[in-house]
């Protein structure tokens, strides 16, 4: 007997078959083969979940990556992109406070101070001791029209280092702005020495010279800063208002467009450039970067007014009161909005109050959202010796409406009431924004609102403005509630005066 060698000589000797276990496994595979058939007919939809491939995993982009997409977006003058991947790179990575600080620098310069001041803020919870986010803080209230607030935060900046040229500079920018001419000067000369080179410092020794009225300097220091970063608008914007001042028209209107060249969605470099046009009669060109602005943005007051005042002058008074309507609104709107915070204080019962002088008793910081039309909150805390004092504020800076909500408060001593004030917003007149007399229920709860009523916002011309157009068309009654306004915000306007002559006013 020949014993053959097998081909696999690993294989498994075979086994007999049961035929009981093949029989159940037939009648599994029958049962699932009916299973399926039925969803194919009756469920397509899992029949498609079940033959889709799934996709294949995408790469996702670091924090580093934005930083650097917004680095150069940011040198090469494209602010829009910059801030959106600033934003990015903050949603991945947000315990980065110099990235609050690099957006809050271009917000600054973009005409949004109140954001800066957020930003500011939100860095400071990172890191309570870095300077660059003091100096941001400074630097924001400034522009908010709180210069001696800011001092205070530029000095604490350059407490925490003493050699950073950028808090310097923000400082003399605060001092020549509280009217400190002499500190001014000395704080830019320290900013120099550390750093003479920084576009920041160039920028403010530009302006301590501006604000002095030694333009053709100004310009100078503006423009070796601009040979450091050439695509800043806000430095071309800066150069032809001295240009302009100093009455070379040509010049400026090459400096505003360059201006809205660099960053074509700035809205003060279209509104100057357009302004610029205006002035010089030259109504198509001024009209096409009106709208360019309202286009970037449709509640831009400035640039409002500005369309208003070319409709009148071209007599189309039925287009400019609605634009100028318009600019009044939204220039409230701007100035409540860049209310920083919000006082409770003691103070005399029925005295005339212009601002606040009497005790705190509750302090809140107002908090900005993104949006200029979302209402602005401040949650409030009592101060020492009222420490159970908690509330809460909301202000629409719409309409102006506030509600307000208090507890933990004692009554306020014989013959004193509380007033609340929204700090720095002020009413035509400049007193600053206050509510009525707040009252203190038996509970120590409080409850309030109201409106902040016509504050300080467009500018006197667009009053006197739109009360001509309605003269114009015979309709002073209109006319009248604006020219007082205009009258409260200057009782010497020439303008505002005649036209109040004009309606049979005295």
């Amino acid at each position: 007997m020949i014993i053959r060698e097998s081909r696999y000589p690993y294989r498994r000797p075979r086994r007999r078959r049961n035929r009981t276990a093949r029989l159940l496994l037939l009648l599994l595979v029958d049962a699932l083969g009916i299973y399926i058939l039925y969803h194919l007919l009756y469920n397509p939809q899992t029949a498609m979940v079940l033959s889709t491939p799934t996709p294949a995993p995408t790469p996702t982009r670091s924090a580093a990556s934005y930083v650097a997409e917004a680095t150069d977006a940011y040198f090469g003058g494209v602010m829009p992109t910059a801030l959106a991947a600033y934003q990015q790179a903050l949603e991945l990575d947000p315990a980065q406070p110099e990235l609050y600080v690099a957006m809050g620098q271009i917000l600054v310069y973009r005409g949004a101070p109140e954001r800066a001041l957020q930003l500011a803020r939100d860095a400071l919870l990172y890191d309570p001791e870095y300077p660059p986010a003091w100096a941001l803080l400074c630097v924001s209230y400034d522009w908010l029209g709180l210069p001696q607030d800011a001092i205070a935060f530029c000095e604490h900046a350059i407490t925490l280092d003493p050699t950073y040229a950028e808090a310097y500079a923000y400082l003399a920018e605060a001092q020549i702005d509280a009217g400190n001419w002499f500190a001014a000067n000395d704080t830019i000369a320290t900013a120099l020495q550390l750093d003479k080179d920084n576009v920041e410092v160039l920028r403010n020794y530009g302006y301590v010279y501006e604000v002095q009225g030694n333009y053709s300097a100004a310009i100078e220091a503006y423009r070796q800063a601009l040979q450091r970063q050439p695509n800043l608008a806000h430095l071309y914007i800066a150069i032809g208002r001295n240009q302009h001042v100093l009455g070379n028209f040509t010049q400026a209107q090459e400096s505003y467009t360059a201006a809205t060249e660099v960053d074509p969605t700035n809205l003060m470099a279209l509104e100057r450039a357009g302004l610029l046009h205006l002035l010089q009669g030259d109504y198509g060109p001024a009209q096409v970067f009106f709208q360019k602005a309202l286009e970037v943005d449709p509640t831009y007051s400035r640039a409002l007014g500005r369309l208003g005042t070319l409709y009148f002058q071209r007599r189309n008074y039925e287009d400019a009161i609605p634009a100028l309507e318009s600019a009044i609104r939204y220039g409230e709107m701007e100035s409540r909005r860049r209310a920083v915070f919000f006082v409770i204080t003691e103070e005399p019962q029925g005295a005339a109050l212009t601002a606040p002088t009497g005790r705190t008793v509750a302090r809140g910081e107002f908090v900005f959202p993104e949006d200029a039309r979302s209402p602005l909150r401040a949650m409030l805390q009592g101060t020492t010796g009222q420490e159970n004092v908690k509330g809460y504020l909301r202000l629409d800076p719409l309409d102006g409406r506030y509600t307000l909500s208090l507890q933990g408060a004692s009554p306020a001593a014989a013959g004193q009431t509380y007033i609340g004030w929204f700090q720095p917003l002020l009413a035509p007149g400049g007193d600053v924004i206050h509510t009525a007399p707040l009252r203190v229920e038996a509970d120590g709860s409080v409850t309030a609102s109201g409106t902040t009523g016509v504050v300080k916002g467009a500018p006197i011309e667009t009053y006197y403005t739109l009360s001509l157009c309605y003269y114009y068309l015979n309709r002073c009654e209109d006319a009248r509630p604006y020219i007082a306004v205009a009258l409260r915000l200057d009782p010497q306007d020439a303008n505002a005066l005649q036209t109040q002559r004009l309606c049979g006013g005295q």
